[in-house]
């Protein structure tokens, strides 16, 4: 994921806060369901309008103070970095249960 550029680093006082990987594709929900979760698939930079989350890792105990700081700085990134970008995706598994969550990108100033 590091040599497609689809891994964020998130830092905070020169610590690592986050790791976040994601693809970027136009509304094929599908296509980046696998089976092999650590795989890396093709996916669509020049002209998807979707980031899909696919794997958020925060290490420690305490990484729920830090959830605005990386949301804003996930933002931020994907704005500047991939401007087609309308909605960012992501799946939230709480017990046995997996809830997709959507928001719009251009919804918030950044």
């Amino acid at each position: 994921m590091s040599e497609k550029n689809r891994l964020i680093p998130i830092l905070e006082k020169g610590k690592v806060i986050a790791l976040i990987t994601f693809y970027i594709g136009n509304g094929n929900v599908s296509k980046y369901v696998r089976d092999n979760m650590w795989s890396v698939l093709e996916d669509e930079p020049k002209t998807g309008d979707t980031c899909y989350i696919d794997h958020l890792l925060a290490p420690g105990k305490h990484h729920h103070k830090y959830t605005w700081r990386v949301w804003r700085k996930l933002r931020m990134y994907i704005a500047r970095e991939f401007p087609r970008v309308n909605l960012i995706r992501w799946n939230r598994i709480k017990g046995d249960k997996s809830n997709v969550h959507i928001r719009s990108l251009r919804r918030h100033s950044i």
